[in-house]
């Protein structure tokens, strides 16, 4: 509202400058160009300060250049009284990050006047005078614009020629989505003329204007308004006013009122072409015909922010795509290690980690079926020659002496697995039944002592041991499925308190994105986790003041900083990269580029060790 506020407050001013130096009456001169530029303006009625949006604005509004969309080639041809032709040829080239460029070439001439001396023909000669405008314009912000045009000028009379220089200056402001407002101070710096011993300089001429973009009203219809009032020094206000109503992008309809005449016109669109036609209605002189050819060409700005964005997705996701496949490089390596030294546990261990981060790898599946089927066979194989070498004893002496050893050890699972062979094949041997009731009872004592100690463990948050505590109540009874719960939930507490402290390292660091998705990761498992939640509410308040990589570009010192970080980044110094981005992140806290340049330097670093 306070930049609304602002706009109109500034047009008011204007208007209200333009009204008071307007009683200056109408006997002065102005600019021979001041006929205007585009065939499509000046269907209009011309005063296209306060909407310039084709390739026009480079004479009507330069700030209104870094607005347009793509670049564009104008001609334009009129046919004025007595012969004479003006002619105007416009190219503009908007940028994304530089801004808006423009050139415009205007010629006013007469051909073939009489030279007459004694009122005798004498041949004859011809009058021209052109100039040339380089224009510039570049956003303030999101709203607001600034432009300017310098202007060289000539004049030709028979066989003398003379040179000047001029300025103009202007500014935008988009009001609302569809409304924008402008004044243009042209030749504020008047170029001056001298033909001969006669001198002349061109008058300084104040428009302002508001334009109406892209009204929808009436079916396949779009609608455009401009009005403008002019003055020049020593001459009335002027009043353009006008309007285009366009269907289907194809045909557009133009009338308007430039200074105290109306006029007409339309225009035909085909593809990048566009064909303007306008008619003006002259008082007591020849009407005069505007033709008007547009082209516009290379790549929309639109299109080109959109490809850079899409650009900048892209990476992050190939970094991400790099480090799954550095991980899963890295843990198949170890997994071969150990299978290759025979240490088939650890290989089964490292195979299964590598396919959590490639799920499709077929010789990592393979090798994790053959583990697999191998243990099983091993296990089988061990009780075929328990069971072997208990028959070979006579009276299972031997085989009861390696149970209670076993047993007095605390080895209650092997102790078991012994007893209950025997009891296979001699059933009734009350020596190995008394054996297992004593297994059975000590090892119960044992589980019962471990779940107390685990339990104290996990209520004084020393999760580490805890789990070593379950571990060893799940060797002493393997299907214990309370106790698989809780090695799962304590497993969970851990990660959790892992994700916490690094989630609280990036958000001191800047990179809010790291420990946005770190934080979420926990309250996954745990919605109700305070320090997650407290986190979170940080993050998403600063993450509403994030700013974009165009504020970065509008602040001279921080971009340095930034280009500076990409040129380390690119070199592969990743450490340098990091810690220059952190820099910009002090200037502007939540910035997603910064931060997103950030995790992808240490994923890069992760993937090099």
């Amino acid at each position: 509202m306070k930049s609304l506020s602002r706009a109109w407050l500034l047009l008011g001013m204007a208007l209200f400058i333009l009204c008071q130096i307007s009683l200056a009456g109408d006997a002065g001169r102005e600019s021979q160009f001041s006929l205007g530029s585009g065939a499509r303006a000046l269907g209009m009625g011309g005063g296209f300060v306060g909407l310039a949006d084709d390739a026009s604005a480079v004479y009507w509004n330069q700030a209104a250049l870094p607005l347009l969309d793509i670049q564009e080639l104008s001609l334009m041809h009129v046919t004025l009284f007595e012969g004479s032709i003006f002619d105007v040829a416009t190219f503009v080239y908007p940028d994304p990050k530089q801004g808006g460029f423009g050139v415009s070439f205007m010629r006013l001439g007469t051909g073939d006047i009489i030279r007459r001396q004694d009122w005798n023909a004498m041949g004859d000669f011809s009058y021209s005078t052109w100039q040339m405008l380089l224009g510039y314009g570049r956003k303030i912000n999101d709203r607001h614009s600034l432009g300017g045009a310098l202007k060289i000028v000539s004049q030709s009379l028979d066989n003398n020629a003379a040179y000047g220089i001029g300025l103009d200056l202007s500014f935008l402001s988009n009001i609302k989505k569809n409304i924008s407002a402008g004044i243009i101070f042209q030749d504020i710096i008047a170029p001056h003329l001298r033909l001969d011993k006669a001198q002349e300089a061109t008058p300084t001429t104040i428009v302002a204007g508001i334009g109406l973009k892209d009204i929808v009203w009436g079916m396949d219809f779009r609608h455009k308004i401009n009005m403008g009032l002019e003055k020049t020094r020593d001459r009335s206000l002027k009043l353009h006013a006008g309007a285009e109503s366009i269907y289907r992008d194809h045909l557009a309809l133009r009338a308007g009122y430039d200074r105290d005449n109306v006029t007409l016109g339309f225009g035909v669109y085909y593809h990048r072409f566009r064909f303007d036609y306008a008619y003006k209605f002259v008082d007591e002189l020849t009407d005069s015909h505007r033709l008007g050819l547009s082209f516009q060409m290379g790549t929309p700005v639109s299109e080109k922010i959109r490809q850079e964005q899409e650009f900048e997705s892209a990476r992050g996701n190939s970094l991400i795509l790099e480090d799954r496949k550095a991980q899963f490089r890295l843990y198949r390596d170890m997994a071969e290690k150990y299978y290759r030294t025979s240490s088939l546990d650890s290989a089964y261990a490292y195979y299964q980690r590598a396919l959590a981060f490639n799920e499709g790898d077929a010789d990592v599946k393979g090798r994790i079926r053959q583990l697999t089927e191998s243990r099983q066979m091993m296990i089988e194989e061990a009780h075929r020659e328990s069971s072997r070498k208990v028959l070979a004893l006579p009276i299972f002496e031997g085989y009861y002496a390696q149970a209670e050893m076993f047993y007095k050890k605390g080895s209650y699972a092997a102790s078991l697995d012994l007893v209950n062979s025997s009891l296979g094949i001699a059933p009734d041997d009350q020596r190995f039944i008394n054996l297992k009731n004593k297994i059975i009872e000590s090892r119960d004592g044992e589980i019962s002592r471990l779940m107390d100690e685990a339990m104290k463990y996990d209520k004084e948050t020393r999760y580490a041991d805890a789990i070593t505590s379950y571990n060893r109540i799940m060797e002493l009874s393997p299907g214990n499925a309370a106790v698989k719960q809780m090695i799962s939930r304590t497993g969970t507490e851990i990660n959790n308190s892992q994700l916490i402290s690094r989630g609280a390292e990036s958000f001191a660091m800047g990179n809010l994105s790291d420990a946005k998705r770190r934080f979420e990761e926990v309250m996954k498992s745990d919605p109700t986790n305070l320090v997650a939640t407290e986190y979170m509410g940080k993050i998403s308040a600063l993450m509403k003041e994030a700013s974009e990589l165009e504020d970065l570009q509008k602040d001279e010192k921080v971009w340095k900083i930034y280009l500076l970080a990409l040129e380390h980044f690119r070199n592969g110094d990743y450490q340098t990269a990091i810690k220059l981005w952190n820099d910009v992140l002090k200037y502007y806290p939540g910035n997603r580029n910064a931060m997103n340049n950030i995790e992808q330097a240490k994923l890069r670093l992760e993937a090099k060790k």
